[in-house]
């Protein structure tokens, strides 16, 4: 009963690993000239190229993207999404 107890706390003051999550969106407005705005399930968010995009190709308004976020929800890299999977 101790050894449960412990392991539950344990999970109360660290968090498991690999919890990102990955949404899909469009992009609206392009970050070429300023900041960049996507849409994620209803949600807008801002971006800008230098911190979050991780693509080669340029973003482009209505371009289908895939956002990861961390375990804060905060979006920590922002990716096209091409192929089939599109």
């Amino acid at each position: 009963m101790h050894l449960l107890t412990i392991t539950l706390l344990s999970f109360a003051f660290f968090r498991w690993p690999g919890t990102e999550v990955k949404k899909r969106g469009k992009v609206l407005r392009d970050a070429t000239t300023g900041t960049g705005l996507l849409i994620l399930e209803g949600q807008q968010y801002p971006f800008s190229l230098n911190d979050l995009w991780k693509s080669d190709m340029p973003p482009k308004a209505g371009m289908v993207v895939e956002a990861e976020f961390n375990r804060d929800g905060k979006i920590v890299a922002i990716r096209t999404v091409s192929g089939p999977d599109r």
